[in-house]
């Protein structure tokens, strides 16, 4: 997925290299294969640190796919050559023992750091991605997780890193059985014959996977990214390589040397070359499959002078050999280190950081991962091995169970006074409420149950995902018997706004039609969609359906909001967005009865929820500044400007969520919880805000008497 912040780019190296001591290695051992695994693995690295020019350093992934397609494919073709067929038993045997210890120990250890020193609210979510590492489905989980609009803001999972072992894992359920099946249909025929099957299967599924991620990736970024759909093709590639192993051997040394330093010079323009702009892995990936497919293609052939003489030196050998712990360890670390000891996660503390995790590699190696994987009674019983994995991974999955149980919300704070919108109201309490110290017991939602504290027109689809363009179905709330229309028009800025003006549509005879998109902007403008990594033309066609049926609605009463933090395509994306909203707002004037635009909302410091389960008991540390809180200011300010002079209502809810006078926006009034996560109001609290809307808009009735707004 790629995550808010930064592209997860990373895979694990496989694990076939067997011991280093020479008198341990096998026949075909390839030292330049281990030390091609510690180039890539040492790109990932660089990249996911941040260091400089190897922003597409992410291609360390598709150079462990192509090694991890080589060597599988090569061993299992050397069993059917030895056998004439598959043991899919030792097969899986071989891959628990191999990856399963050392995968287990780090979902475990980042499972219980998660607990120490990371947001308490975010264990869930780490527990679940725990389990959906253990299962080997991860990526799934990722790349939904990645195209949901709703957890647009969260921090990328510690965890993240184990979706390229998923895919694999997902190749190798088919793989095998493949291959199995063309050695029993093939029996009786040539080697030649069957590497014949074995090469139009490969080529089919290559060309199949490629053309899908080719034209796939920019309509589906975050999916093509972890899906094994279009990843399976750079796994086929080093397979491809296994079959054609034998003709390569007659390669003439001078043009094995060159292609082996032309494929490393393949896989460094990449890393130079790409970045997180690129639209990957689509065409883009070819460049380092391509680059590491030669390096193992050439190292087929005996020759001197090659890229071997680079990655078979001593240091890339050992990297390489213990690549595989360097990999799992080093994302966690990323992402946790700087939690657990107060730093910013910058190059200069992630660098030393990585110091710690290829000494937990080393350990990890020596003392977990050697010595497990050359215990006799495991390799030659496979029942055993297969026994083994699975204990490993019910223990994870165990652990994630019981993470999840646990409470994010620290019960020992006071108890706040309860805002009821009788005794207590927001605007009663806000003025004081930037200095409160201590998370109430009996906060509303619970620091648990925020992220879920969404207005009741998400439960019906209201809020159009982002790849849909129609308008959603069964979004009439407000009054069923009411005689007139109101329509709450925008994207999520907007739906946050439903629990007040629902109220309100009920005490005044309204029938609330609700059209919202997910990030889409109300004002007429073309923009990017960070998610899709593209031109949101979903929102265009959808904006366009839903001011049409305004139109043809011509209701008494439309309230428009959108949010500001928008990407604007134009040579002047800050006046296209405030001729864009004057557009808007002279359609929704010219179609319907009243006009109220709602101005965006501050937005708070991180997540909040996040940042109240680190401080409990330090609140203030959570509040953010009036000045920092408001997206655009000066863009903002001018597009009001030029709402205002069309016939619409312009709202300003700044006042009611933040003390204007101190310059703060707190993030807790009395037992309620403001924001549900960085820039969304919690739907608790927004419906405590029903008095404001109805005194801003005075449709009908008197604004002041508090039974009109009783919280839906």
């Amino acid at each position: 997925m790629r995550s808010t912040s930064e592209r997860p780019t990373e895979h694990h190296p496989t694990t076939d290299a067997r011991a280093s001591r020479p008198a341990e290695r096998p026949e075909h051992w390839r030292p330049d294969i281990e030390g091609l695994r510690a180039v890539a693995v040492g790109v990932v690295i660089a990249a996911h640190i941040g260091f400089p020019f190897t922003a597409g350093g992410y291609v360390g992934v598709d150079v462990f796919f192509v090694i991890s397609g080589f060597l599988i494919t090569a061993l299992l073709l050397r069993e059917i050559d030895r056998t004439g067929r598959v043991s899919i038993t030792k097969f899986y045997a071989r891959r628990a023992v191999r990856l399963l210890p050392a995968a287990a120990t780090v979902l475990l250890a980042t499972l219980v750091a998660a607990w120490l020193w990371l947001p308490r609210t975010r264990l869930g979510d780490i527990a679940a991605d725990t389990a959906a590492a253990a299962l080997n489905v991860v990526n799934f989980r990722l790349a939904s997780e990645g195209t949901d609009y709703l957890n647009a803001d969260t921090e990328p999972s510690p965890l993240q890193h184990f979706w390229s072992l998923a895919v694999e894992e997902q190749f190798y359920l088919a793989w095998p059985l493949l291959l199995l099946a063309v050695a029993l249909l093939t029996a009786r025929w040539t080697r030649r014959r069957r590497m014949a099957v074995v090469t139009v299967l490969l080529t089919a599924a290559a060309a199949g996977s490629f053309y899908l991620s080719a034209t796939g990736t920019a309509a589906d970024p975050v999916w093509s990214y972890f899906g094994i759909h279009t990843r399976a093709w750079e796994l086929a590639s080093g397979a491809l390589v296994a079959v054609a192993a034998a003709r390569l051997r007659r390669l003439p040394g001078p043009v094995a040397a060159a292609a082996s330093w032309a494929g490393l010079a393949m896989i460094a323009a990449a890393v130079l070359a790409l970045d997180d702009d690129t639209v990957f892995p689509g065409y883009a990936a070819a460049l380092p499959v391509a680059g590491a497919a030669l390096v193992v293609a050439a190292g087929c052939a005996p020759h001197r002078g090659g890229a071997e003489t680079l990655l078979a030196i001593a240091p890339a050998q050992y990297v390489g050999k213990i690549s595989y712990g360097l990999y799992l360890w080093h994302w966690p670390v990323v992402m946790i280190a700087p939690a657990a000891l107060g730093a910013e996660p910058r190059l200069r503390f992630l660098i030393p950081m990585m110091g710690l995790a290829f000494a937990l590699s080393v350990l990890m190696f020596h003392f977990i991962e050697h010595p497990i994987r050359s215990r006799k009674p495991l390799i030659k019983v496979p029942s055993r091995a297969l026994a083994m994995g699975g204990a490993l991974m019910t223990c994870a999955l165990a652990a994630s169970f019981v993470a999840v149980t646990q409470p994010a919300q620290q019960e020992d704070g006071a108890t706040a006074e309860e805002v009821t919108g009788n005794d207590a109201t927001v605007w009663q309490l806000l003025e004081d409420s930037s200095e409160v110290e201590a998370v109430p017991a009996n906060l509303r939602p619970s620091l648990d149950d925020a992220r879920e504290d969404k207005p009741q027109s998400y439960d019906n689809g209201c809020l159009v995902k982002q790849k849909e363009t129609d308008l959603g179905e069964d979004c009439w709330f407000g009054d069923p018997e009411g005689g007139r229309t109101a329509v709450l028009f925008g994207d999520s800025h907007a739906a946050q706004w439903f629990p007040p003006l629902n109220q309100l549509a009920q005490a005044s005879g309204y029938e609330l039609l609700v059209l919202t998109k997910a990030g889409c902007s109300v004002p007429v403008v073309d923009e990017l969609n960070s998610k899709l990594e593209r031109e949101y033309t979903e929102c265009t066609e959808w904006r366009e359906k839903a001011l049409a049926e305004i139109e043809d609605l011509e209701p008494e009463l439309v309230v428009a909001s959108t949010s500001d933090n928008k990407d604007v395509l134009g040579d002047d994306p800050d006046w296209a967005w405030v001729d864009g909203w004057a557009e808007t707002a002279e359609r929704l004037t010219g179609a319907a009865g009243g006009v109220y635009v709602l101005a965006d909302t501050a937005w708070g410091v991180g997540n909040v929820p996040d940042c109240l389960s680190e401080h409990p008991d330090e609140a203030t540390e959570c509040v953010n500044d009036l000045d920092d809180a408001i997206v655009h200011p000066e863009r903002r300010e001018a597009a009001m400007e030029a709402v205002a002079e069309t016939e619409a209502t312009v709202i300003d809810p700044i006042p009611w969520t933040c003390d204007v006078d101190e310059g703060k926006c707190p993030v807790v009034v009395g037992n309620l919880l403001v924001y549900r996560d960085d820039n969304h109001l919690s739907s608790s609290f927004a419906a405590e805000l029903a008095p404001q809307l109805a005194a801003a808009m005075p449709i009908e009735g008197d604004p002041e008497d508090p039974a009109r707004f009783e919280v839906q």
